[in-house]
């Protein structure tokens, strides 16, 4: 490809004006080196709020998040590094953007490599918004991950009452208290280790009077 696509996009945004001003994907050509638009759509404006002229000024870092900046630094030098070889492939990749009034948003981008008559390597490629459905998604792994909780609770509270149902294991000698598998505990570390409670520790009359001499008075 040469560097004429950059006029062909615009003699076909041209032609088909009423087109290109109503598309919901923002088509574009990035300079790889300079890691700025070449060319892009007027659809820019419904995903970013950013004329092209204005999406044009800016850098790939000033458009998006750090993190978002450096998944797509990552896929393109890997994507580079296979272009050379020349293993020419789409590529998608789903990244955050800076919207002009200040929130983030989410695009789902497509793009390839080509090299222009100069030698240039450039990307063309379309991006969607699709905010709504990361937010979808967010709210799917949020609903997954609180589910997961409540089903471990309740599990442990089921091991619980198993526990408390049956016989429980504990040594003559020590006091100490078998679990499931197989270890002892000492009965304070037991209880507070499979319930809520909290201990804490002070001495009946019987021992008071054993170790210390000292006859309490029982409530």
């Amino acid at each position: 490809m040469s560097n004429n696509v950059e006029q062909k996009v615009q003699e076909l945004e041209d032609r088909y004006r009423l087109i290109a001003d109503n598309l919901i994907d923002a088509i574009w050509i990035l300079d790889v080196e300079m890691e700025k638009y070449d060319f892009i759509t007027p659809s820019i404006i419904a995903l970013s709020g950013e004329t092209p002229e204005e999406a044009k000024k800016m850098t790939m870092r000033e458009s998006m998040p750090a993190d978002s900046y450096e998944k797509v630094k990552q896929v393109i030098q890997a994507g580079l590094a296979n272009y050379e070889k020349g293993m020419d492939r789409k590529r998608n990749l789903e990244v955050e953007m800076y919207h002009k009034d200040g929130h983030t948003y989410w695009q789902e981008i497509t793009a390839r490599f080509f090299r222009t008559e100069e030698g240039k390597i450039k990307i063309a490629g379309v991006s969607k918004n699709i905010t709504k459905r990361k937010q979808a998604e967010f709210q799917r792994e949020r609903l997954i991950k609180e589910l997961n909780k409540i089903l471990a609770e309740k599990e442990a509270l089921l091991e619980e009452v198993k526990l408390l149902r049956g016989l429980l294991p504990i040594c003559s000698g020590c006091k100490r208290i078998r679990d499931s598998e197989g270890k002892w505990w000492p009965l304070d570390a037991y209880i507070q280790k499979r319930g809520q409670a909290k201990l804490t520790h002070s001495i009946c009359p019987d021992c008071s009077e054993v170790l210390y001499q000292v006859k309490l008075k029982n409530e």
